[in-house]
Parts: C-alpha cells; structure tokens; sequence
C-alpha cells in the first residue's frame, strides 16, 4: 500500500500550523479506491520517533503484532498502516518496540 497520511511535516502532525495532531494521528476510518475497487477500512499513524518497530494489534487481527507491522515515515517518527476491512469500534493499541 502507498502511504495514507498525506501532509506528516513535524509541525503540523505536533499541532504547530494552525492543525491539529488528532486530525493525523491515532484512527480513522478511510476507503481507498473507487467503485468496485473500493477498498474500505482503517488508517492507523502514530508518532513514535524512537521506535525500532511499530506494529498495530486488535480486534481485526486477534492482537498478533506480526500480522500488521507498521512502516515509518523515515525521520518524521511517524508510523503509518491501512487496515484493509477494520471498522469503526474495533478495539486496537499500537505494539512498540523501542
């Protein structure tokens, strides 16, 4: 998958810019593609610049850290996931290693 978080400068994912953190940051229900290629689920983002790895572990994948690694945004310390087919009320935390 291709990143999902579109603008991950530092100040605007750290609430700097007028923005704010809870608009990047944590879960949101997202849908990519269209039609009948739509795809509808969640993106998850985490800001955790020490982070060896980062994985996100829920309902939608039996809280196994090795099924939905997390990839990081290079030196943003932003860690970003689609989770094709998770919804809104799924129960998740982020597993991280440091």
């Amino acid at each position: 998958m291709v990143p999902t978080c579109a603008d991950l400068r530092r100040p605007v994912v750290l609430g700097r810019d007028g923005n704010h953190p809870f608009e990047v940051l944590g879960a949101h229900p997202l849908t990519v593609g269209a039609g009948v290629h739509a795809v509808a689920g969640v993106r998850f983002a985490l800001w955790a610049p020490n982070a060896q790895r980062v994985s996100v572990v829920g309902d939608f994948n039996g809280w196994d850290g090795r099924r939905h690694p997390m990839r990081s945004r290079g030196g943003s310390g932003i860690w970003e996931l689609f989770v094709p087919h998770a919804g809104e009320g799924d129960r998740y935390k982020f597993e991280i290693v440091d």
